[in-house]
C-alpha cells in the first residue's frame, strides 16, 4: 500500500490558521463548540496516524468524550450562594447546556466518572449526548459569522461516523498542544463572559483549575498503589521514594488527560527535572515493562480512585508523543539536567509492546 503524504508545511500554517478563525470569527451561545474541537483533538491523537489519509470518528465516541469533557464542569463551584448550596456554572447564553443536565444526572446517581462509565445508564447518556452532538455542535462548528470554512470533515455524517478530511487527523496530532490550549482559553474566557456565572466566579484564580486541571484527589489515591507496583521506587532513577510526586509520565502539558497507566511515583526531584520533556528510552522500556506486568493492578486501582483506565489508548498516546517528539528532534529527559535526542528505539518498545 503506498504511503499518504502527510501535510506540506503550508498546508500545516494554513490550517493552524483556520483553527484560529473559528474560534475568533465564529458564533459562540454555548460551550459546545469548544467541547467538540478538543474531542476530535484527542481521537485524533489515539486513533489517528500522521499521513495524509482521513479518519472516520463515531459520533457515539465524541459524545463519549463529551460526557467526559463536562463531568468537572457539571460539578458545583464557587462560594455558598444565599441558600447554602453551590451552584454549576452556566455554559450557556440562554438556559443551562443539556449536556450538563445528562452529565449531572450521572453524577447524582453514581457518583464518579468511572462507577458511570461502569453503569447500566452510560449507554443511554452515550446516546442522548450523541443526539445533541448531531443536533447542535457538529454541522455549526465550522460556520463563521459570513462563511463556511468547511476543512476539518464533510458536513453530513456517514454511518454514524464524522469522517475528518486528508491531512486533518495529522494537523490534529502535530499541534494537539496547541488546539488544547486555544480551546480551553477560549472556553474559560466564554464562562467568565456570561453575566449568570459572575456572581459565583467574583475574582477567582482557579477557574483554570477547576475546568481543565488534573484531578488533584484521584492522584493522591494512586500514590499508595503506585508504590506498591514499583517496589516504592522512583520509576525514573529506580531509588527508594519516602516522599515523592505522582508524574504523568506523557507530560500534562502535552496530553491533559488523567489516564490511569499514565501516571508513575516519582522523586520529586526526578518530576522537577523532568518537568515536561518526554523521558529518555531507558524510561520508556522501564514504564511499558511495568504496565505489562502490573496492568491489571493499576487498572483495578485506578477503578477505585476514579481515573480513567484505557491501556491501548495510553500507548496510543505515548506514540504519538514519542513521533512527534522524533519529527522535531527534540531531547528527551534522562537525569538530572540531563538530556538526549530519541535513537529510534522507542519504535520497537511501542511496536513490541502492542
Amino acid at each position: 500500500m503506498t504511503p499518504i503524504p502527510g501535510p506540506t508545511a503550508e498546508e500545516q500554517v494554513a490550517f493552524l490558521g483556520k483553527i484560529e478563525r473559528l474560534l475568533a470569527e465564529g458564533q459562540f451561545v454555548a460551550t459546545y463548540k469548544y467541547a467538540l474541537l478538543l474531542a476530535i483533538a484527542d481521537l485524533a491523537v489515539k486513533h489517528g496516524r500522521d499521513d495524509g489519509g482521513e479518519l472516520d470518528l463515531p459520533i457515539r465516541a465524541i459524545a463519549a468524550e463529551f460526557i467526559e469533557l463536562y463531568w468537572r464542569q457539571a460539578a458545583p463551584y464557587g462560594n455558598a450562594v444565599a441558600d447554602g448550596g453551590y451552584n454549576i456554572l452556566q455554559q450557556n447564553t440562554g438556559r443551562q447546556a443539556a449536556i450538563v443536565s445528562i452529565v449531572e444526572n450521572l453524577r447524582q446517581a453514581h457518583g464518579t466518572l468511572i462507577r458511570a462509565r461502569q453503569s447500566a445508564a452510560w449507554d443511554a447518556a452515550v446516546t442522548e449526548a450523541a443526539r445533541l452532538v448531531r443536533d447542535m455542535p457538529l454541522w455549526r462548528l465550522q460556520r463563521l459569522r459570513n462563511e463556511v470554512l468547511d476543512f476539518l470533515y464533510a458536513a453530513s455524517p456517514v454511518a454514524g461516523n464524522v469522517r475528518l478530511k486528508p491531512g486533518v487527523a495529522a494537523n490534529l496530532r502535530r499541534f494537539h498542544a496547541i488546539i488544547v490550549r486555544l480551546a480551553q482559553t477560549e472556553w474559560m474566557h466564554f464562562i467568565q463572559s456570561l453575566p449568570a456565572n459572575s456572581q459565583l466566579l467574583g475574582p477567582t484564580s482557579d477557574l483554570d483549575q477547576f475546568l481543565f486541571g488534573a484531578d488533584r484527589s484521584a492522584l493522591l489515591r494512586m500514590a499508595a498503589p503506585l508504590a506498591d507496583v514499583q517496589k516504592g521506587q522512583c520509576l525514573y532513577c529506580q531509588r527508594r521514594v519516602d516522599s515523592g510526586d505522582i508524574d504523568h509520565f506523557v507530560p500534562w502539558s502535552r496530553y491533559p488527560r488523567d489516564l490511569a497507566h499514565n501516571l508513575v511515583l516519582a522523586h520529586k526531584q526526578c518530576n522537577r527535572h523532568k518537568s515536561d520533556l518526554l523521558a529518555a528510552e531507558t524510561h520508556l522500556d522501564r514504564w511499558l515493562a511495568r504496565n505489562q506486568i502490573h496492568g491489571d493492578a493499576i487498572g483495578e486501582a485506578a477503578r477505585t480512585a476514579n481515573v480513567i483506565v484505557d491501556l491501548p489508548g495510553t500507548v496510543s498516546v505515548a506514540g504519538w508523543a514519542y513521533a512527534h517528539c522524533a519529527n522535531l528532534h527534540a531531547a528527551t529527559w534522562l537525569q538530572g539536567d540531563e538530556v538526549e535526542p530519541l535513537s529510534g528505539r522507542w519504535q520497537s518498545l511501542l511496536i513490541g509492546y502492542r
